[in-house]
């Protein structure tokens, strides 16, 4: 069964995008795309690492939001309680380096 996201992504110009991803989007696989040493990571690095993809995907398990700035994720489950699905319960809000810490066990 495919795991679906919505991501939104703040650029290093920080300017603001949405993608979607389609399946592998446990924040496990999310996060350990994501690259927590000093080189910057281009918003094409991103969609190409993490395979988004440019609709939006109308039932996501997760919303992820995702600041190359600041290296930050915010990783939240989807809410379907109303008509239009929207973020819930946050799982997750940290540095890349903690997430990867957290979800993933790498110290």
């Amino acid at each position: 069964m495919s795991t679906r996201a919505v991501v939104d992504i703040i650029d290093l110009n920080n300017k603001s995008y949405q993608f979607s991803i389609y399946r592998d989007a446990f924040p496990d696989e999310v996060v350990s795309n994501l690259l927590d040493h000093k080189d910057e990571m281009e918003l094409e690095d991103v969609k190409r690492r993490l395979s988004l993809r440019d609709n939006k995907e109308p039932f996501p398990d997760y919303y992820f939001s995702i600041s190359l700035v600041d290296r930050t994720i915010e990783i939240h489950y989807a809410d379907f309680s109303s008509e239009l699905c929207k973020r819930g319960e946050l799982i997750f809000s940290g540095t890349f380096a903690e997430a990867k810490q957290r979800l993933l066990g790498i110290m």
